[in-house]
């Protein structure tokens, strides 16, 4: 149990430093493509994925999951998931070739049907992906997945800015995404050594797991980017990729932060999955932490938000800022949630996972149509705000019962930052509207550090104070502290030797 702790930690620590090298490049790309394009090209580039990953959607029964989960796969099991890969990619680029143009029509942008074109092409190459990574985190072998991660990111990056500054259109952007899953292509059979085969053997026994899997993708699929088919039809391209570009900044704690817990424990959750007990204790220690960093880091987004946009996007984006302030608080009630799918997922019961992601939808989707049609883009903001806020009862009841989790033990777990989040965005809120409007995004840049360094001080000298008042109770802050004079031990001093 120790080890494999050990190794989750290790894991996590590999896919955070991931998430942070690819969100340092992304803020780059996005503070750049931000100056060269405008609102109206992330609406087209965002309009064209989602409605490709829509049609992936059929097609998204999480195979890599089921390997993980499963105790003992045979090389059947990872060669049939290689051709289903294959079989399915082919069918989807297809699709995206015959509905190009329809699609087009639909939303009224001929630009759209050639841009879908050329992503057919991606779609069409993800699909002969080494199947082979999977085995890095099944071993838990994150150093290795995070090489493999790393490359196309890089290679992404390069292609993508210098296209956009020699065209100045869209084009970069479609040309970047083409670029990563050619890499990814790549790099899987460069870094791995296995080598699949053609073979549909456990086609069966793979189905009748990643069934619910599938039901979970298409619910995750809608809850994240129902807003970009609504918006793009009732609000329109501009008011699309100002949202898109809100929801990119504001989901910053949830992608980089979390996402990389959640990736890097599902594999220890699956060799916990024996115990009830011992699953319990893990999802504390991890929802620890991730009250811990991500909270703050939501609340500080949302509270610094107009700094944020008049600084790295420009004036043009002044739109978002109270997008960005209400998907910041939204993200921050969403990222307490993430964490219960890997835990439901490794006990093997899905299917609760199915039914709180239905809930959600079914009061997401209605919420993005009506304020969407009234308020545009701010109205989508507030739709995922109220429904994260209505869900969490029920959210939280599930997880209570099923994980046998007392009340009380859970909120000894999280309050202290809860906490402190609050008195950050109080003291950072009350510095931010004192200040008066700059004329430069040079000019507020000095305001922007000194406002984030004014949150993270209230926020570490809150959780600090309360932990020692609280007499130091083991959880996030000993960890965190336990990790610290590990890594920065106390200098001893030999007797008889003067300071």
């Amino acid at each position: 149990m120790e080890n494999i702790n050990k190794k989750i930690a290790k894991g996590a620590a590999w896919m955070i430093s991931f998430k942070l090298l690819h969100r340092g490049m992304t803020l780059v790309s996005m503070i750049v493509l931000a100056r060269l394009l405008v609102p109206a090209d992330f609406g087209l580039v965002a309009l064209a994925t989602a409605f490709v990953a829509a049609l992936e959607l059929f097609t998204a029964f999480s195979f890599d999951v089921a390997l993980i989960q499963h105790q003992n796969p045979k090389r059947a099991h990872f060669d049939t998931v290689w051709t289903i890969q294959i079989i399915f990619a082919a069918v989807i680029a297809c699709t995206i070739l015959l509905l190009a143009s329809p699609v087009a029509g639909f939303y009224q942008d001929p630009r759209l049907a050639f841009v879908l074109v050329t992503l057919s092409a991606g779609a069409f190459l993800k699909g002969f992906e080494n199947v082979g990574i999977v085995k890095f985190r099944k071993e838990l072998q994150f150093d290795r997945e995070f090489i493999f991660m790393t490359i196309p990111r890089v290679a992404g990056f390069c292609v993508t800015i210098p296209i956009a500054i020699w065209l100045r259109s869209y084009w970069a952007l479609i040309i970047g995404i083409v670029t990563m899953n050619l890499t990814s292509l790549l790099a899987s059979f460069l870094i791995s050594n296995y080598r699949p085969r053609w073979s549909l053997a456990a086609y069966k026994e793979l189905f009748s797991f990643s069934k619910w899997l599938l039901f979970n993708n298409m619910l995750t699929f809608f809850r994240h980017r129902a807003a970009d088919f609504i918006i793009g039809k009732l609000a329109g391209p501009t008011a699309l990729g100002t949202y898109s570009v809100s929801y990119e900044v504001s989901s910053i704690p949830t992608t980089e932060l979390v996402a990389p817990i959640n990736r890097a424990v599902f594999p220890g959750y699956a060799k916990m999955a024996h115990s009830l007990t011992i699953v319990r204790q893990g999802y504390l220690d991890v929802i620890g932490l991730i009250a811990m960093f991500a909270i703050p880091a939501a609340v500080g987004i949302a509270v610094t938000s107009e700094l944020l946009v008049f600084v790295l996007l420009g004036e043009k984006w002044a739109t978002a800022a109270p997008l960005i302030a209400i998907l910041g608080l939204s993200g921050a009630i969403g990222a307490m949630e993430t964490n219960i799918a890997p835990v439901f997922t490794a006990l093997g019961k899905p299917g609760i996972v199915t039914a709180l992601l239905g809930f959600y939808v079914a009061i997401l989707v209605p919420l993005i149509i009506i304020l969407t049609y009234r308020y545009g883009a701010l109205g989508a903001a507030w739709a995922c705000l109220l429904t994260g806020l209505i869900n969490m009862p029920v959210y939280y009841s599930t997880v209570f019962r099923t994980l046998k989790l007392p009340v009380l033990t859970f909120a000894a777990t999280v309050w202290r930052p809860l906490v402190s989040s609050g008195a950050m965005y109080l003291g950072v809120n009350y510095y931010v509207s004192d200040l008066m409007p700059t004329s430069s995004s040079v000019g507020a840049l000095p305001q922007m550090l000194f406002a984030i360094l004014l949150g993270v001080s209230i926020y570490i000298g809150s959780v600090i104070s309360l932990w020692l008042l609280s007499s130091k109770p083991s959880g996030a802050e000993s960890a965190v502290f336990g990790e610290f004079r590990r890594r920065f031990p106390a200098k001893s001093i030999e007797p008889g030797r003067r300071l």
